[in-house]
């Protein structure tokens, strides 16, 4: 009976935790190793809403959406380097 108590207080802890570690995988799918991270999100995202977290499916969307615009930036910012950069940097 007591362990029953432990495991439903240990539950939305480990959930928050599984947040928090989703958004910062998303947010830096926007930045470094967009496909990386944002599967990662997504991972983070199913594991809370299978543990009943109503915003699991928030961060499973929102991490789809910034590994896309990532992976966009990245090959923009790649794609302008390769052509201008050896105009800017001499080369």
């Amino acid at each position: 009976m007591d362990n029953n108590m432990n495991n439903s207080r240990a539950l939305p802890r480990n959930n928050a935790l599984l947040m928090i570690l989703g958004w910062i995988c998303a947010i830096l799918s926007l930045f470094i190793y967009p496909f990386a991270f944002g599967l990662a999100g997504v991972i983070f995202g199913i594991v809370s809403a299978k543990n009943g977290s109503r915003s699991g499916l928030a961060l499973i969307v929102s991490s789809i959406i910034f590994m896309g615009i990532g992976l966009i930036m990245s090959e923009v910012f790649l794609n302008y380097i390769t052509h201008y950069g050896s105009q800017i940097f001499g080369r």
